[in-house]
């Protein structure tokens, strides 16, 4: 699979809803491969409180959706995706990266990373 313009998105994926895969579907047709970065056990019990799967759970179900083509595992303490996106960075350094999120991500320390693009869709 040719993997030139990777599409990045972020989250916790615990309880996977029908919003969430419009989400990954929509996404996923703006370039063709889709990275999707999963907050392990201890980020989403930090910020939620609530963990119904496991990381190994939620893995495998966004693994098993025809749209995801690779999950990367971070924890990102200060509250940025700015691990994830490096790791992503470092894995495909030639690639065409575009980070998408439903919210705006102007002037977030995300934005200094240099050789990624944002986007924001809702």
């Amino acid at each position: 699979m040719t993997r030139e313009k990777i599409v990045v998105i972020a989250g916790n994926y615990d309880i996977l809803t029908v919003e969430d895969i419009e989400f990954i579907k929509k996404c996923k047709s703006k370039g063709d491969w889709l990275i999707v970065g999963l907050h392990s056990d201890i980020m989403v019990h930090l910020t939620s409180h609530t963990l119904y799967n496991t990381y190994e759970n939620r893995q495998e179900i966004l693994q098993s959706l025809k749209y995801v083509d690779e999950v990367f595992k971070f924890n990102d303490s200060d509250g940025t995706y700015c691990k994830l996106l490096k790791s992503v960075k470092l894995f495909y350094p030639n690639a065409d990266i575009t980070f998408i999120t439903t919210y705006d991500m102007h002037n977030t320390p995300e934005t200094k990373i240099r050789g990624i693009t944002f986007e924001t869709i809702n």
